[in-house]
C-alpha cells in the first residue's frame, strides 16, 4: 500500500509551492503541512541578525551613565567663596585650627580692632578684614606651630550697628543696621516713618565721628535722591541723621 502523498511531502525538506487563492504563488515549507492541513505563512526570519533596541527610560527606574567629575571640573563660583562683610568691633566670633582643640577659642572683638589669641600670645589686628583675610592672616601665625594648618573663622554673634535719627522725622530713634547689609539715608528715613510736611529735605545732616576723633556734617539733599539724580548715601555705624524744620 502506498504511501499518503500528504506523509510523503513530510518526509522531504522540499518547498512546496502551491497556488494561493487570488494572491498569485506563495512558497510553504514541508514543515507548514500537516496532515493534510496548510497552515498561514509565518512572517520570514532573518538568520543571524542582532536588533539593538533602544532602552527607554521611566520615571520609576531610569539609570544614565555620566562621566565621574574630577576636581579640576568643579569650578568654584568666586560669589560663593568670600563674603564682602568685614569683621568689626564687638563681633563675637569663633577661631581655631581644625583637629586642634587647643587652639579653638570664642573672642569678641576688642574696640581697637584686635583679638587675643591665648595659643599665640598675642593680638591679631581682625578688624576691617574679610572671613577670608582674617582666616590667611592668621593662617600664616599659625603655620609657626603647625604644618599646613587648616583655620576656621565663624562669627557667633553680629555686633550691633546703629544710626539715630532725630529732627521732623515720624519716629525719631534709633535705627538697626541688618548684620553683612548696609544701611541707605533713604531706607532709615523709611523706617523712621519717613520726613515731616516740615521737614527740611534739601538739606539733611548727617553728623559722622572721624577715626581721629574729629566730627564731620555730611548734608545731603532727599530731593536729588529721590529723584534718582543722585545715589543714595550709606549711613555708617554711629552715624546722627538729623532733619531741620523747613521754616527757618
Amino acid at each position: 500500500m502506498l504511501d499518503c502523498p500528504i506523509l510523503l511531502i513530510r518526509k522531504y525538506t522540499a518547498v512546496v509551492c502551491i497556488l494561493l487563492s487570488g494572491s498569485g504563488v506563495g512558497c510553504l515549507s514541508a514543515e507548514t503541512l500537516e496532515l493534510g492541513r496548510v497552515s498561514k505563512p509565518s512572517a520570514p526570519e532573518v538568520a543571524n541578525e542582532t536588533v539593538a533596541s533602544t532602552p527607554v527610560a521611566t520615571a520609576a527606574n531610569t539609570s544614565v551613565a555620566t562621566k565621574p567629575v574630577g576636581k579640576d571640573d568643579v569650578k568654584p563660583d568666586p560669589a560663593l567663596a568670600k563674603t564682602s562683610y568685614r569683621l568689626r568691633s564687638r563681633d563675637f566670633i569663633r577661631v581655631g585650627v581644625i583637629n586642634e582643640n587647643d587652639t579653638v577659642i570664642e573672642r569678641r572683638i576688642n574696640p581697637d580692632g584686635t583679638i587675643d589669641v591665648p595659643f599665640l600670645k598675642q593680638l591679631v589686628p581682625v578688624a576691617g578684614l574679610t572671613i577670608t583675610e582674617a582666616q590667611d592672616l592668621l593662617t600664616k601665625r599659625f603655620s609657626n606651630y603647625f604644618k599646613q594648618p587648616q583655620l576656621i573663622i565663624a562669627i557667633v554673634a553680629y555686633a550691633e550697628r546703629r544710626v539715630y535719627l532725630s529732627g521732623y522725622v515720624g519716629r525719631a530713634g534709633p535705627v538697626t543696621i541688618p548684620p553683612e547689609e548696609n544701611l541707605t539715608l533713604g531706607k532709615a528715613l523709611s523706617i523712621a516713618g519717613g520726613i515731616q510736611a516740615r521737614g527740611r529735605r534739601s538739606d539733611v545732616a548727617i553728623k559722622r565721628l572721624k577715626p581721629n576723633g574729629e566730627t564731620e556734617v555730611i548734608l545731603k539733599d532727599m530731593r536729588k535722591i529721590d529723584s534718582g539724580d543722585e545715589p543714595d548715601f550709606i549711613l555708617q555705624d554711629e552715624d546722627a541723621v538729623y532733619v531741620e524744620d523747613s521754616r527757618f
